[in-house]
């Protein structure tokens, strides 16, 4: 008989799951899971030089948190500096940043979808997925 509570505990842990799951729906499921692939992406890539908080660094890297940027530039925009890096000066919040910003050719156009929805959803204020298609599209259409 001792196995019964625990049985019941485990039974209600397990409808309290499923019941919190099925109140999402299978887009935003997704979504969030673009914005944590995209989240791991940014700590390896991008972090360095762009900071955990999106501060930027000083004069170096341009802040990406409370920026301009998000209003200036769209998601495919976003995706070809991500994949292709950024040679020329990018002005930011009035000021310009002279450092280049090397591309990243390993990553696939998933990693860059995930990255462009991470960023837009944590610094844009735009909880939109930039889909796979959407991505291909973008980094195919590059200058």
């Amino acid at each position: 008989m001792k196995s019964t509570p625990s049985i019941l505990g485990l039974l209600a842990i397990l409808t309290i799951l499923i019941v919190q799951s099925s109140c999402q729906s299978k887009e935003e499921i997704f979504r969030q899971q673009y914005v944590v692939e995209g989240m791991m992406q940014y700590e390896k890539h991008c972090e360095n030089c762009h900071q955990k908080d999106g501060s930027g660094l000083k004069d170096l890297y341009p802040p990406l948190a409370k920026t301009d940027l998000w209003k200036r530039l769209n998601a495919s925009q976003i995706a070809c500096i991500i994949k292709n890096g950024q040679k020329d000066a990018i002005l930011v919040n009035k000021k310009a940043f002279q450092n280049y910003m090397p591309g990243n050719s390993k990553l696939e156009a998933l990693d860059v979808a995930e990255l462009v929805t991470y960023l837009r959803d944590k610094w844009g204020n735009d909880p939109r997925i930039f889909s796979l298609d959407s991505a291909r599209i973008a980094l195919k259409n590059c200058p």
